[in-house]
């Protein structure tokens, strides 16, 4: 299954942006655009030292999430809102 999607990550705030299903996925998230760059991880505490940039070139990642799946946050870091594309691949 192909999942494809645009998040929005306002100024000063961490949000939730996608969930990545149980069991093994494939993720890549890019920036057509770099407005402002955008930090994304694992948890609420996400950030611009503890997070992974997103930038214009596709930065893809494979994952294997327990139970329920693994919910993905993002943040800028700072006041400026800015957003990203993200792309989920996974066998079910």
């Amino acid at each position: 299954m192909i999942t494809m999607g645009h998040a929005s990550v306002p100024g000063n705030a961490t949000v939730a942006v996608f969930m990545l299903p149980p069991g093994y996925c494939n993720y890549s998230v890019y920036q057509p655009a770099t407005p402002q760059v955008v930090y994304v991880g694992p948890g609420t505490a996400v950030s611009a030292t503890s997070g992974i940039p997103v930038m214009s070139t596709p930065l893809n990642s494979e994952n294997f999430s327990m139970g329920r799946g693994t919910m993905i946050y993002a943040t800028t870091g700072n006041a400026t809102a800015s957003t990203f594309q993200y792309i989920i691949s996974s066998p079910g």
